[in-house]
């Protein structure tokens, strides 16, 4: 009888514990490679929309700051006729800023109908005069921002904490640019030759141990009409 009990009686309670042990381990085993690829997951398509909006920023802020000091007569007109003094803006300026942080950058230029020169919000001259735009980027809400014209501000990018800017002018006359000030210590009568942006963005690595919180992006525009 007893030789026929342990060949035919189920497992005991030593069996019973060692296998729900191993398929608790082989369980968590498989919910760590499950939540590791989809961290990783994560982390790819945080870094993409990163990259997305560090190109967007860029591209959108480069053709603005290329378009400073444009108007559309320059046989018939003069600069500071075609950009009169306005506001932050004297005679013939294109650029202007406030320093924060946030800085603000304001960028304006002067459009003929139809001409295909677009403001940040993707507008153009769809009338019949010329049409002076005054772009003002800025940072709100953690928001890449532009407003044209004092109007209410567009989003651009998310992810966008501040943002700095520092104004090159060449101040020997040699055509090279000489020094970065920022906007309120530009010297009076030197003329903005290039732009260096830096913005502050989220970094999407930020609860990995030893990343940042934000990472920084920095680029030199060259301003075209102001040579």
């Amino acid at each position: 009888m007893n030789g026929r009990c342990r060949r035919q009686c189920g497992s005991g309670l030593i069996e019973v514990m060692v296998s729900v042990t191993i398929g608790l381990f082989l369980l968590s085993v498989l919910l760590m490679i499950f939540a590791s690829t989809e961290m990783a997951e994560t982390d790819e398509s945080g870094l993409a929309q990163l990259q997305d909006n560090q190109r967007s920023a860029m591209t959108i802020i480069n053709t603005i700051a290329q378009s400073a000091g444009y108007y559309p007569a320059p046989q018939t007109q003069t600069l500071a006729a075609a950009l009169p003094a306005s506001g932050a803006f004297a005679a013939g300026q294109s650029i202007a800023g406030t320093v924060g942080p946030p800085d603000t950058l304001s960028i304006r230029f002067q459009t003929a109908p139809n001409d295909g020169v677009l403001n940040c919000n993707g507008s153009g001259n769809s009338g019949s005069g010329n049409t002076i735009y005054i772009n003002q980027f800025a940072i709100s809400n953690g928001q890449l921002t532009c407003a044209v014209n004092g109007g209410s501000a567009q989003v651009l990018v998310d992810g966008v904490s501040n943002m700095s800017v520092l104004y090159g002018v060449d101040e020997n006359g040699g055509g090279s640019v000489t020094h970065y000030y920022n906007a309120s210590s530009i010297p009076a009568g030197d003329t903005v030759r290039s732009l260096k942006v830096t913005l502050t963005m989220a970094n999407p690595l930020s609860r990995q141990a030893g990343q940042p919180a934000s990472v920084t992006m920095s680029w030199l525009i060259g301003l075209m009409n102001q040579l």
